[in-house]
């Protein structure tokens, strides 16, 4: 069983960042991490392998931190690492950053694609759609359950409060989300062998020609104002707040 897990390397959560006009700035204390989604997509591939046997190869773009959380990635479980080098940074969510990974995934003969269902950086849950979409794959996102026997994958997701089951046979792209599992915490023993497991490093030559995303401007939210406490009886309320939604906000 070919088992792929396509990884996002992000600045930590708790990160603090600067906008300067277009562009994020982060400092070097900045911390890189699995992206915190992706955790989950590792420990359904790791599962899946215990379950079903085969080998976890990860694939994620260079950024110049990655090989810190590629080895506990590794660490958890998987086996082996592709990392792609380009000449300039792609953002998670141009074609070309979909086009890289597609090239790479088009030569696995994968399986089973995991991936989570967003990267916090961007907050943006393009990555498993696109790529299926290039590849021709069917998928099934934020699953929070999966079953494979006698070669049908049987997963489950929930959706505004209810549990929607599928199946499928195999290959396929999943997208994960925080129902399904809990990721492990590397052992020292894996942390130790994690350093000798294989990271083979491979360029995309980036097609100019391909559709461009360009950040006009960067701003933080504007802040919100601390609201008003109104007092009276029910009767008062009511008309206090019509008054204010009528002439004061302009929404009646």
């Amino acid at each position: 069983m070919n088992i792929i897990v396509i990884l996002s390397i992000v600045p930590d959560t708790e990160t603090k960042i600067q906008l300067n006009n277009k562009n994020v700035e982060m400092d070097q204390s900045t911390e890189w991490i699995i992206n915190p989604y992706d955790e989950y997509a590792i420990e359904a591939a790791i599962q899946f392998k215990e379950k079903h046997g085969g080998e976890i190869t990860s694939i994620s773009f260079a950024n110049g931190k990655e090989e810190k959380p590629i080895r506990k990635a590794m660490a958890m479980g998987v086996d082996k690492s592709i990392i792609i080098e380009t000449s300039s940074p792609l953002s998670s969510i141009s074609t070309e950053y979909m086009n890289a990974i597609s090239t790479q995934l088009k030569s696995s003969n994968a399986d089973i694609i995991f991936t989570g269902k967003l990267v916090t950086d961007t907050n943006n849950n393009f990555i498993g759609p696109s790529v299926a979409q290039i590849l021709n794959l069917p998928i099934i996102t934020e699953i929070s359950s999966i079953h494979f026997s006698d070669n049908i994958l049987t997963v489950t997701r929930n959706n505004a409060g209810q549990v929607e089951k599928y199946t499928s046979s195999l290959p396929i792209l999943l997208t994960t989300d925080k129902s399904l599992n809990t990721p492990r915490y590397p052992k020292l023993p894996d942390i130790m062998k994690a350093k000798k497991k294989t990271i083979t490093r491979v360029s995309y030559d980036i097609n100019e020609n391909s559709p461009q995303i360009t950040i006009i401007k960067s701003e933080f939210p504007q802040e919100k104002d601390s609201g008003e406490i109104f007092e009276g009886t029910s009767e008062e309320l009511v008309t206090i707040l019509i008054d204010v939604l009528t002439n004061k906000e302009k929404i009646l």
